[in-house]
Formats: C-alpha cells, structure tokens, sequence
C-alpha cells in the first residue's frame, strides 16, 4: 500500500520528496558551477601544463569524457546532500528520545558533509597542482581538509550502526538467557570467551605492523621543515590506528552478529559492517596511492575510479541505512524508537523486572517490523505503541519458549 495524502499539497510534506526535490536544485547549481567556471581552471590547468613540457598531465579527449562523467556524479552526490542537510535539518532536533536524538543529529550532520564534500574533495585533487605551491604543502592541505574529516565521518557512522548491531545483540542475548535458564553471553563470562578482548588485541597487532610500514612507504626525509615532520609523524600513527580500529571492528562485528537469530536486521549488520570496515582498511593505503605514483593524468583518474568512488559507494550503504533510521527515529510508533525505550528503560531500571520489560518491548518490535535496519516509515508496533512509557508491561510465558506481552492502560 502506497503513501496516501490528505491533500494535492501534502505530498511537499514527505521527507523523502523534500529530499528529492531539493537534491534536483543542488544538483543543478553544482553542475553548472562545475562545466563552467570549475572547467576554466581545469582548461587552465592543461595550458600550465603544457607550457611546462608535462603532456602526460594533459586531457586527452578520452580522460576529459571520464572527468565529465566523475563530475555529472559528483555533484549529484552535492546534491544529496544538500538536500538531506536541509530537509532532515527541519526534523532530526525533534527526535523526542534523547539517545536517538543525539545519535541522529551526529550521524545527520556526518552524512551531510561527507556528501557535500566530496565534489569539492575530488576537484581540488585535480586544481591544487596548479597553485605553484609547494606540492608538499599542497599534499598536507589536501589530507587535513578532507581526508582526516572524511575518516572521522565514517568513525561516526561506523559507531552509530555498531550501537545498533550491540542493541540486537543484548536482546538476543536476553532471549538466550531467558530461554536456557543461565547466562550465554560471552561477554560476561570467562575474560578469555570475551571477544572484545579478543579484538584489542588483533587491533595492537596490526597497529604495530602498520605503523613501521608507512614510515616504510613513506619516511621522514632530511629536507622536511619541523611542522612537516611532526605532520607525517601523527599521520602515520592515524592511519595506522584507523586500520586497527577496522580489523577490531571487523572481528568484534563479526562475532557479535554470528550470535544473532536469523532476521532481515541480522542481513543488513552483515552488509553494513562490511562497507564499515573498507572504510576503515582503505583510509590506510588512500594516501599512498596519491603520493607513490607517477604524476600523470591516467593515474589521477585511475584514483578517482578505483579509490574515491568505491569509498563513496561504501559511505552511502551506510548513509542509506542511516536515512531509514532516521525516518524511524522520527516516527514514536516505530521499533527502533521502542528499542530506544528498552535501552533506556534497562539503563535506568538496573533491575530484572526492567531487562524483562525491555525484552518484551523488543519482541513485539522485532515481530512487528522484523528488522531494525530494513523497516519502512509506516511500519510501528502498535497504534497505541507511543503511550507505552507511562503503562506498565507484564510478561507472560505461554507454553514453551513463545513470550507475550500485556500493556494495562
């Protein structure tokens, strides 16, 4: 059943549209900024280069038509973006739960910029090597403007979709309890069963191989001024924590969703860790590939297509799924916004009385909607889902395994 609408104008209304309409409007603004005056600089560009004696830096006709096609995606992704600032700017402050409410607004505010960005990222990538500046300033511009900022959005977004993948754990680890009589989770029992543990240290592990090789790769040179040392000295060392914090993630996330129940939720955690953890492996060797090959304009758009569109592509599965999350966090009748209410509740209770409500909140939200992650707007709980905070939930077992709640209004 489609979306119905009270009115010819109600259909304005719908985040999804406002999104839309505004993605077009950016898209637009940012194309034609882009064939026109961004294309001078670049027409600029081979005319530098050319008087330079350096043709392997030249367009040919061929690279000039898989530029084009990088723009026409580029600012399609600007546009996205500024519409998705926008629109869900107007809704993501009226979150009413505080947990989803600060997660949203971070995970609305990363999102954006990541979209935003990346047509900006991608020309100056092509435009900085024609401001007659030190190519090496040039470089440590380009990686604390964009590259750093882009690392730290897929931190956010890696954290948000882990906290999600961590509450389907706790609640499938209640039901485990619940139903075999005695404590299942690893995390709770021997040090050497904690998979946390575990993953620390697989991440100090490759830390300490990383670390090594990308002095390796890219050593500290006798002719760097001080500021350029101790710039490369804390970029390896960030990088290198980025790619073991990804091999943490990926060991962690993986053990903790070979413990969910089969379910739509448990198929989109595994497809988001996935993209969570090439995001993460990537930002490693990025910028080798930016400073280890040769200065011509095969290789410039080699990096574009192999490197920058995959880790665009990565971004927007998670930015896709953090989209469906907002729509839900937006919605008080919806499952996540009933999960919320059963972390909260547990966090604030400390009792069993309170795991026990929590639990049955999310029974009923996991019946109801099946998935976390894959849930649509109109999907809730109940009709009447909203005014559960102020009623009481009673559990009930009904035969076997099969668990029951009644709300007394």
């Amino acid at each position: 059943m489609g979306i119905r609408f009270d009115s010819k104008f109600d259909w304005l209304k719908n985040l999804r549209v406002q999104i839309g309409l505004l993605t077009l409007v950016g898209w637009a603004i940012a194309l034609s900024v882009d064939r026109t005056y961004v294309e001078s600089y670049r027409n600029e560009s081979d005319q530098i280069f050319t008087a330079q004696g350096m043709m392997q830096m030249v367009r040919t006709r061929g690279q000039n038509a898989a530029l084009i096609i990088l723009s026409i995606f580029e600012t399609g992704l600007f546009g996205v973006g500024l519409g998705f600032l926008v629109a869900v700017g107007f809704r993501v402050f009226k979150i009413k739960n505080s947990m989803l409410r600060k997660r949203m607004i971070w995970c609305w505010l990363t999102i954006s910029f990541f979209l935003c960005s990346w047509w900006p990222h991608s020309t100056t990538h092509f435009l900085i090597l024609t401001t007659g500046h030190d190519p090496l300033r040039d470089y440590i511009t380009m990686e604390t403007t964009f590259h750093w900022t882009i690392t730290f959005c897929s931190v956010v977004l890696g954290y948000f979709q882990y906290d999600l993948i961590k509450l389907m754990y706790e609640v499938a680890m209640m039901r485990s309890k619940m139903k075999e009589g005695r404590e299942v989770d690893p995390l709770k029992q021997e040090w050497y069963k904690n998979f946390n543990y575990q993953g620390f240290v697989i991440g100090i592990i490759f830390m300490a191989i990383a670390v090594p090789v990308a002095f390796h790769y890219q050593p500290l040179l006798p002719t760097y001024v001080a500021y350029q040392k101790f710039f490369f000295v804390t970029f390896h060392l960030v990088n290198s924590a980025v790619l073991a914090v990804g091999t943490t993630f990926a060991y962690i996330a993986l053990r903790t969703i070979l413990l969910l129940p089969p379910s739509p939720g448990k198929k989109v955690s595994i497809f988001s860790s996935i993209a969570i953890t090439f995001l993460f492996v990537i930002q490693y060797p990025h910028p080798f590939f930016h400073t280890n090959t040769a200065l011509k304009m095969n290789n410039t758009v080699a990096i574009d297509f192999g490197v920058h569109i995959p880790i665009v592509l990565a971004t927007g599965v998670l930015a896709f799924y953090q989209f469906r999350m907002l729509e839900l966090a937006t919605d008080e009748k919806s499952s996540l916004s009933v999960a919320a209410q059963m972390r909260r509740k547990s966090n604030s209770g400390g009792s069993s009385q309170g795991a026990s409500n929590g639990g049955s909140s999310m029974k009923t939200a996991e019946n109801n909607s099946g998935s976390f992650g894959a849930s649509s707007i109109e999907e809730s709980t109940s009709k009447n889902s909203s005014a559960t905070d102020n009623q009481p939930i009673e559990m009930k077992k009904i035969g076997g395994d099969d668990v029951t709640i009644d709300v007394h209004g």
